[in-house]
């Protein structure tokens, strides 16, 4: 397929000296353990934190088709055939790179922009969604690195995306391998915590500004933490905060459908803070407070 083909496999994109994660053109080494339905381009992994510490997982032993930082709508249809972008083992629907327009300053920011194509899969190529993920890096803080998102998704055809009210699906983060349970028996080695003080106990399906999930990686205790613009669609969205696995996703249908029209964009804004320790309520709270006026 077109999108394994890329001459350069990957982008990086850093502040300064620092990584800060990398945007992926084609599968990832980790690729080649998976069976050939789980292959997938267009997220981001790996996330790092300040000391380096990589943050997000990808084709995961447990659960294989989360893939790092990654937008994949769940329970869909298009004209009237179900389609299904987050399952990949389905093959109802497909989510790969389609241009990557490069990257440019802009004050003191490096901006990219990127398109990628929702498909129908295995029964069909034909683009149902266009995607433009502008991801902003600003000069980093020494003490957190944090990047802005935007994706805007349009229809690629006269004919709408309709996604069913469902309990997950949307703008996704996948943790480190490091955070799985060792067995199903055992408590998770991640955690999760939003903005209002709720973990992965109690605040599954609640309306946070962001959530944190965070963990040990080699002894030490590092993590990301997503803030939603409230200009989002229903904002502060649901989410989803698996009970066992380390992944969350901002899931707009959690109580009612959404329709994606011709003519009519969905635009999503986010901010990723990458951090080192135990995730501090208060800085999250001003990165949020800033990134809501911006």
């Amino acid at each position: 397929m077109p999108h394994f083909r890329t001459r350069i496999p990957r982008s990086r994109f850093t502040g300064g000296k620092k990584k800060i994660f990398n945007y992926n053109k084609q599968p990832t080494k980790d690729a080649e353990q998976a069976e050939p339905y789980y292959l997938r381009t267009g997220y981001i992994h790996p996330l790092y934190s300040p000391s380096d510490k990589v943050v997000t997982g990808d084709y995961a032993s447990d659960h294989p088709h989360p893939h790092g930082l990654f937008f994949a709508w769940t329970k869909t249809s298009f004209r009237g055939k179900p389609t299904e972008f987050w399952n990949q083992k389905k093959q109802l629907g497909d989510i790969r790179l389609n241009q990557f327009h490069g990257t440019e300053d802009k004050g003191r920011s490096r901006v990219g922009k990127i398109e990628q194509i929702y498909t129908k899969g295995k029964d069909s190529d034909e683009p149902i969604l266009r995607e433009t993920w502008e991801i902003s890096v600003p000069e980093q803080k020494k003490s957190y690195n944090v990047f802005d998102l935007t994706s805007t998704q349009t229809c690629a055809t006269k004919d709408p995306l309709q996604i069913h009210k469902y309990h997950y699906g949307g703008m996704a983060i996948r943790g480190n391998a490091a955070w799985i349970p060792p067995t199903k028996d055992e408590a998770p080695v991640g955690k999760m915590l939003t903005s209002e003080g709720l973990t992965r106990e109690n605040g599954n399906h609640a309306r946070p500004r962001w959530v944190a999930l965070y963990g040990p990686i080699d002894g030490v205790t590092c993590g990301v933490a997503a803030l939603a613009n409230p200009d989002n669609f229903r904002a502060p969205q649901w989410v989803r905060l698996h009970p066992s696995k380390p992944y969350f996703v901002f899931a707009p249908m959690v109580e009612e459908p959404v329709k994606i029209e011709p003519g009519k964009p969905y635009i999503s804004k986010f901010r990723y803070v990458t951090f080192d320790g135990e995730p501090d309520t208060k800085v999250l709270d001003g990165i949020w407070k800033e990134f809501a006026e911006k």
